[in-house]
């Protein structure tokens, strides 16, 4: 089993999904007491919120690069940026090691074509929804991300930051959030995007008649596909 280097901190309640995640997927593939090799490095989010709102992307970037060097120094084989707002520095952060940066994007990708999908509604942060790194991302592998309107994208934004990331689920705020999803679908989404990593703590295929992409499981069963099978998967096609 490959050594998985993780990213984390942004928030930390999405990040516990991602070691649980992990950890339940080796277990499931490998049967018993298996678990799953990690080295996880969380930062602070409260310094990292306040560069994405002031539009410091550079100091956040040198902030996960640094994180990347350690894990990479401690032995990972590769490494996940738990959060998928943070790729907009994907490629600092990606320059910054020898090892590959698997991108959330890329895997997300990935299962829209599986499933036969080019056009998705995308559920996001305001930085995710409203700038293009993550768009354009999905689009170089031929996909069109729909975005809500901006009263929409403001309520979306509200409840990721005040509620989601400090471990608040309310009902009304799903309902919302589900509200928010099917305008996407009579737009023309003929499927959603939970392209923030707290998403999946409220909403979940259960809730929606179209296909669901919940990018933290997504992103968790990639990386298992690569640590448990790595002569397998060439890491290097499509992770920089």
């Amino acid at each position: 089993m490959e050594l998985i280097g993780v990213i984390g901190g942004m928030s930390w309640e999405s990040t516990a999904e991602y070691l649980r995640l992990l950890n339940e997927g080796v277990r499931t593939r490998l049967g018993g007491l298996h678990s799953a090799r990690l080295r996880v490095a969380t930062v602070d989010f409260a310094p990292i919120a306040r560069m994405q709102a002031d539009g410091d992307w550079s100091s956040a970037a040198q902030v996960l690069a640094q994180e990347a060097k350690s894990l990479e120094a401690s032995g990972a084989r590769f490494v996940l940026i738990a959060t998928n707002t943070m790729h907009k520095v994907y490629d600092s952060v990606a320059a910054a090691v020898t090892i590959p940066v698997l991108h959330l994007g890329d895997v997300t990708a990935d299962a829209v074509n599986a499933a036969g999908v080019t056009r998705v509604g995308l559920l996001a942060t305001k930085y995710t929804m409203e700038e293009s790194f993550y768009r354009d991302r999905l689009a170089m592998h031929g996909i069109k991300a729909l975005v809500p309107d901006e009263a929409d994208r403001r309520v979306v934004q509200r409840i990721i930051y005040d509620e989601l990331c400090v471990g608040k689920v309310e009902p009304s705020s799903r309902d919302r959030l589900l509200d928010v999803a099917r305008s996407l679908v009579a737009d023309g989404a003929e499927g959603i995007v939970l392209g923030c990593t707290e998403l999946e703590l409220s909403i979940s295929q259960e809730h929606l008649d179209v296909p669901v992409f919940p990018t933290t499981t997504l992103h968790c069963e990639a990386a298992l596909d690569i640590a448990l099978a790595p002569g397998e998967h060439r890491l290097g096609t499509t992770t920089r």
